[in-house]
């Protein structure tokens, strides 16, 4: 079952698409069969694949001119009216696109340059059998230049990591298809402050992950830009030059790589669990332990408190809360005191990572200017109504703040009113959460990647690393 671009490859004849509303409902689907359509157009098997290709694929726009009510009077187009045109032109797609070149240099002039990729992509299509190889199909005649219709292999021991749980899809994702998406909100409000916050804090983040990642797997990642998509504005695509920063952020990352005995010995002196972001943060209020965390080559990380420690540490490292000699920034002191207060509380409710979490995430919404009561949305439901112009806006600040916390209630489930004003703001937190993780995931990536942590680890301690401070949106 897919799409009819399937018809492209190697499969079995058949393709079955995807039932709609009405096919439930007349207790029928439809279906194509290769054979039978290259036998009804009589046509040989290259120019259905052209003919195919040019009706438009996932990869592919669609032949300019079929939209052409002056050329294709029925609309929408079928396959049949790109077979007729190829006819007329000697079968040959580059002399289709030159009878019609007027309308290509109008519509798209790069729309044959984009064909050829795409046949070409379809020509050695990448395949893995049952047993799990992983061959391009007549690879014996693969062009020099096959990275620009085939891509760039990721490694395998990138997918080993993601399939461990260490990193999500979405780290992955940006590097197959080059591209970082923003995805729609869960309330589908884009305010002035969300689209500042994807479009212009959040990218140098998404920036550094990139770096992380690309500095340690092919060198030709590190020159292919990544694009970003946002769903509210499709015009808007910008591009992170990720090369530019694996320099200043490796300089940072490298240099933490404490050993097991260090974090014993700070532990007892601290009265702390290794391994927690509270932790990461008291630990270098001790004037003498920063000094200890520095190291010129990493190596030999093998413990889960190692490895989760060390990730925690460069992750503030790069996000400004622990300087370049090891030492709390004003950022890094807030934080420590914030944390330091909650402990209560994280005894009370045994939650440490969600409560230190919702306290990193607080003073990161800071750092962006989104957690104040500004920007309050009267024209949602849900925001304070009664009270002085003060009380509504310490009520908003107080609910927002509420809102990067674990909500609890009792067995019978939440049955009060849906805030759309919160479930906006939730969304910008969604927004930071997310790239904050995928910052700490390449982190993290970044170090097995690079021989820093030891990769003799089982498929449990991949778990119990990746599941620290996972988001639980």
């Amino acid at each position: 079952m897919g799409s009819q671009e399937l018809l492209l490859y190697d499969i079995y004849d058949s393709v079955m698409t995807p039932p709609s509303a009405s096919d439930w409902e007349k207790k029928a689907f439809l279906g194509f069969s290769k054979s039978e359509l290259i036998k009804k157009l009589n046509i040989s098997r290259e120019m259905f694949d052209d003919a195919l290709l040019m009706v438009g694929t996932s990869f592919l726009p669609p032949f300019p001119p079929l939209y052409d009510p002056s050329i294709i009077a029925s609309q929408p187009f079928h396959i049949q009216d790109a077979v007729n045109l190829l006819r007329t032109s000697e079968k040959s797609i580059s002399q289709t696109c030159t009878a019609f070149s007027d309308i290509l240099q109008v519509r798209d002039p790069n729309w044959l340059d984009k064909f050829r990729k795409a046949q070409m992509g379809i020509r050695h299509s990448v395949t893995i059998s049952v047993d799990g190889a992983t061959q391009a199909k007549s690879w014996d005649h693969l062009t020099s230049d096959n990275v620009e219709y085939l891509g760039l292999q990721l490694p395998s021991e990138l997918y080993h990591y993601m399939a461990k749980s260490l990193i999500s899809p979405r780290l992955c994702n940006a590097f197959g298809a080059l591209e970082f998406i923003t995805y729609p909100t869960l309330d589908g409000v884009d305010s002035e402050e969300y689209r500042r916050l994807v479009r212009d804090s959040l990218p140098p983040l998404k920036a550094t992950s990139a770096a992380l990642v690309s500095s340690r797997i092919h060198r030709g990642f590190q020159f292919k830009n990544i694009k970003l998509r946002f769903w509210f504005d499709a015009s808007l695509t910008p591009e992170l030059a990720q090369r530019t920063e694996i320099a200043p952020t490796n300089s940072k990352a490298d240099t933490w790589g404490v050993k097991g005995v260090d974090l014993k010995a700070q532990e007892s002196t601290i009265a702390a669990s290794a391994g927690n972001l509270s932790f990461a943060l008291l630990s270098l209020q001790d004037k003498d332990f920063p000094k200890k965390t520095i190291s010129k080559h990493v190596t030999g990380l093998k413990s889960e408190v190692e490895v989760t420690s060390n990730a925690l540490w460069r992750l503030l490292h790069i996000r400004g809360y622990v300087n370049d000699q090891h030492e709390l920034t004003s950022w890094g002191k807030a934080l420590a005191t914030t944390l330091k207060a909650i402990g209560p509380v994280v005894k009370k409710y045994n939650d440490i990572h969600h409560i230190e979490e919702a306290a990193f995430l607080a003073y990161e919404l800071i750092r962006f200017d989104i957690l104040n009561s500004r920007n309050r949305h009267t024209e949602l439901i849900g925001g304070p109504l009664r009270g002085s112009e003060d009380d509504k806006g310490h009520c908003i600040l107080v609910g927002r703040a509420a809102c990067l916390l674990k909500l609890r209630h009792k067995d019978i489930g939440y049955t009060g009113p849906l805030s759309k004003n919160f479930l906006s703001f939730y969304s910008t937190i969604k927004a930071v959460r997310e790239t904050d993780r995928d910052l700490l995931e390449a982190i993290a990536a970044s170090m097995f990647l690079n021989n820093q942590a030891s990769r003799d680890v089982d498929d449990a301690g991949f778990r119990k690393i990746g599941r620290r401070y996972a988001s639980y949106d």
